[in-house]
């Protein structure tokens, strides 16, 4: 994740094999309110429910995968005299659990990618985006060696999350591969692209095949596509029949999904 994405005020859990690095980055703390914890968390079951308004975000976590998030709350309960943890909670939250959080984005991210999220380290921010809520649960898997394999020059893949802390709806959920070069659209290529259903076809699949919506889209088309040329994507927004919609981005050529975005209906007042 690109740390330029994140502001300085943070709290920070970072996953890393059996150590666990718990830290608070503060730099405005009349934002923030410092509380200590001296109990450890509940453990987790698979499944475990998460209040959203689409029972397909809900997650279905085998007991492998959610072994890693019990042995956290294992250590984070083991607090002694020699170190004490500090968290930060942000006002107005929400509702949503930090484990609540990091499931549904280790569920997205496999259905979505088909990524084993065993094998990937876990960092989790409740990050201020300055969005509406500003305060979202931001979470980033990368493998434990990410460091080693940017300094060897070679491929690897990252994944990002965002969830609304309201109402546990993810809004984002993006592969990151930083050794991709991109491949700017040219102008004949864009040309072809518009009057080809082959983008929108590919970007309805992701949304009814991997994202498993079963809401009924009623519209979808081509969105941004000035700027995306520039960038080698091909964006599809999806409108659905309650207002809400998704948008798809895809890698040209290979159509693969770069980023899925949600949106919810807006509630006029």
């Amino acid at each position: 994740m690109n740390n330029k994405k994140f502001p300085t005020t943070l709290a920070i859990l970072l996953f890393s094999g059996s150590l666990l690095i718990v830290s608070a980055v503060i730099q405005n703390t009349t934002h923030l309110a410092l509380t200590r914890t001296k109990t450890p968390g509940v453990k987790l079951e698979a499944p475990t429910p998460v209040s959203t308004e689409n029972d397909d975000l809900q997650p279905q976590m085998s007991p492998k995968e959610i072994q890693p998030i019990n042995n956290f709350i294992d250590m984070a309960g083991h607090e002694t005299s020699e170190s004490k943890r500090t968290t930060v909670t942000p006002p107005a939250a929400g509702n949503l659990s930090q484990t609540d959080a990091v499931i549904l984005a280790a569920t997205s991210v496999r259905k979505l990618y088909d990524v084993d999220i065993v094998k990937l380290q876990m960092r989790v921010i409740l990050s201020d985006t300055q969005t509406s809520p500003p305060w979202k649960w931001a979470v980033h898997f990368s493998p434990y060696n990410a460091k080693t394999l940017e300094g060897q020059g070679k491929e690897f893949w990252e994944y990002d999350v965002l969830i609304d802390p309201i109402n546990g709806m993810v809004v984002n959920t993006t592969a990151i591969n930083n050794a991709l070069k991109r491949t700017p659209i040219s102008a004949s290529a864009a040309s072809t692209i518009y009057k080809d259903a082959r983008w929108i076809n590919a970007a309805i699949t992701i949304l009814t095949d991997k994202q498993k919506e079963s809401r009924k889209i009623a519209t979808a088309a081509l969105i941004n596509t000035e700027t995306n040329d520039k960038h080698g994507m091909v964006a599809v927004q999806m409108m659905l029949e309650d207002g809400s919609s998704y948008t798809a981005e895809m890698r040209y050529p290979d159509q693969s999904l770069r980023c899925l975005t949600y949106e919810p209906a807006k509630v006029v007042k």
